[in-house]
């Protein structure tokens, strides 16, 4: 495992390293795919460097604000990038928020900025797994395997590579049709996509809630999957019964 990057005399913490390209990665191919979709590069670098910046801060506070006893009495940790010390849920709302507010404010289309987004959080998803991987964050069931990862002495399988590599051919596909595809197409392939991985390789996670044998992670990705097919099929159907006439 790689919990730390050697830069030099100085070892920097590989999570925030990884993040911080994740996000660059992700909002240059959303640049991109706009670009391809008839969209402006510029705007949409704005409203995710809006967003991202937005969601840090608020992240950042609302953690301060639930251990201000902690941070009174150590003011300097208010400056730690340690990942902990981010409140997830509250930092995405927020970037939600800010987000969509940007993009009324400069009338953009909501289904086609939705498109090239979810292919951004594919981009970022990507690189957080390498992260994962690297780090040993997820933990894969025992694997005798050539490729298994050694963890803490035991041998498992490298999960969060198998999700990484999933992702991966995934954001090709999507970056392939975009611009030929319509944006909502484009997103029922993407929610489709994404939740095949994780059908696929939560199977390999140990320590996990099951229900019926499945994954609880694996249950819900199931659900959105034969939803997001049946929707692309309509929709399939639709184009080639047009194009035929």
């Amino acid at each position: 495992m790689y919990t730390t990057i050697p830069f030099g005399p100085l070892s920097i913490p590989t999570t925030p390293v990884l993040a911080i390209l994740a996000a660059l990665f992700g909002l240059e191919l959303m640049a991109r795919a706009g670009k391809k979709m008839g969209m402006n590069p510029d705007q949409l670098w704005n409203i995710g460097m809006i967003a991202l910046v937005v969601g840090i801060v608020v992240a950042r506070l609302w953690n301060v604000f639930q251990l201000w006893g902690v941070y009174r009495a150590e003011p300097m940790l208010i400056l730690s990038i340690r990942p902990s010390g981010f409140a997830f849920w509250p930092g995405v709302v927020a970037a939600l928020v800010a987000g969509y507010a940007y993009l009324l404010i400069r009338s953009m289309d909501p289904i086609r900025v939705a498109a090239v987004t979810g292919i951004s959080l594919v981009a970022m998803t990507t690189i957080l797994r390498i992260s994962h991987y690297l780090t040993g964050a997820v933990v894969g069931l025992p694997s005798e395997l050539p490729w298994a990862l050694n963890y803490f002495g035991d041998r498992v399988h490298p999960v969060a590579l198998y999700q990484a590599l999933g992702l991966l051919v995934l954001l090709v596909v999507l970056m392939v049709v975009a611009g030929r595809w319509s944006a909502t197409r484009i997103i029922l392939l993407t929610l489709f996509g994404y939740s095949l991985v994780f059908l696929a390789f939560d199977a390999f996670v140990s320590d996990a809630n099951l229900i019926g044998g499945l994954h609880v992670n694996q249950l819900f990705a199931l659900i959105v999957a034969l939803i997001a097919s049946w929707r692309l099929a309509r929709i399939s159907r639709k184009v080639s019964t047009n194009n035929e006439s």
